[in-house]
């Protein structure tokens, strides 16, 4: 077994929360715990992050971040904080389940391919520099400074904003591992993906056309034998615009309803301004409203 105990228990309320430092009745999650391992696990990080969807490994210092049995887990290679519990009891029972499974994983791990991706801290405020600052919220996010900070968290991508400038220069690290599977140093190269960048803006382009081709198609038969709008409502929505309403009443943004319904975010848009006359509504928030009062989804 990799560990076989803890130490340095802590489980104290937030000073921000001013409760009596021994009151344990409270009902709302409040309590937060640290604790010491026994063994250095550090190299099981790579496996979690493999494991773990939410996973997320910093660099400095290092320690990997992920859910686990709902509350917030901060994995460091010998201590562990993790927040927020309804009492002290609940903090020792997800010690136990967390030794489990990190002994589990340990076990295991010669049949998990391991992801070493790190996310090293760049500042907020020097990833909003490279923005546009206009908040087109192409990105899915309301403002630039939100996408930025959601990229220093490492919650999404940076060329997910169309607006971002080309790279200077683009590296990938490479892991070098021992016989046992441990990484043990890395290797950066330079490497050039604008071949295939340009393939996938010709597959998009590719995919628009040929959207376009159906579209005209679809308008020529449409006025050969006008469609009829859909049963439920008296709106005159089509059927393509009921399924639209129906995955922005879901919360998908443009991007989401784009790839869920293998169409371009320029098609989306069209159907969105449609929707919203049809309506007469102006957000989403009230197209969602209205679509499930008048039970248009």
């Amino acid at each position: 077994m990799l560990i076989t105990g803890y130490s340095d228990f802590k489980c104290i309320i937030s000073n921000a929360i001013h409760p009596l430092p021994d009151v344990e009745s409270r009902t709302s999650k409040v309590w937060s715990a640290s604790f010491r391992l026994d063994q250095n696990v550090s190299f099981l990080f790579p496996y979690i992050n493999a494991l773990r969807d939410d996973a997320l490994c910093y660099d400095q210092p290092e320690h990997v971040r992920f859910l686990f049995n709902g509350y917030r887990c901060f994995l460091y290679p010998d201590l562990v904080a993790a927040h927020f519990f309804e009492n002290k009891a609940a903090a020792k029972g997800f010690i136990a389940d967390l030794i489990d499974f990190l002994n589990n994983i340990d076990a295991q791990k010669n049949r998990i391919r391991p992801n070493f991706e790190k996310i090293k801290q760049v500042p907020v405020i020097d990833i909003l520099r490279l923005l546009p600052k206009t908040n087109c919220r192409e990105c899915g996010f309301l403002t630039c400074m939100a996408f930025a900070a959601a990229v220093a968290r490492g919650k999404t991508m940076a060329d997910k904003c169309p607006s971002l400038a080309r790279p200077i220069s683009e590296t990938a690290v490479y892991p070098v591992l021992d016989n046992g599977g441990k990484l043990v140093s890395s290797v950066s190269l330079r490497i050039n993906t604008a071949n295939l960048k340009t393939r996938i803006r010709e597959q998009h382009e590719h995919i628009r056309m040929l959207e376009e081709t159906l579209r005209t198609k679809a308008m020529d038969k449409n006025r050969e034998n006008p469609p009829q709008t859909h049963a439920r409502n008296g709106f005159g929505l089509t059927n393509r615009e009921i399924e639209v309403l129906g995955l922005i009443a879901q919360g998908l943004t443009n991007n989401e309803i784009s790839n869920e319904l293998f169409i371009s975010s320029h098609t989306v848009k069209s159907h969105m301004i449609n929707i919203f006359n049809k309506l007469n509504v102006s957000d989403r928030t009230q197209a969602a409203v209205l679509a499930v009062r008048s039970h248009l989804i």
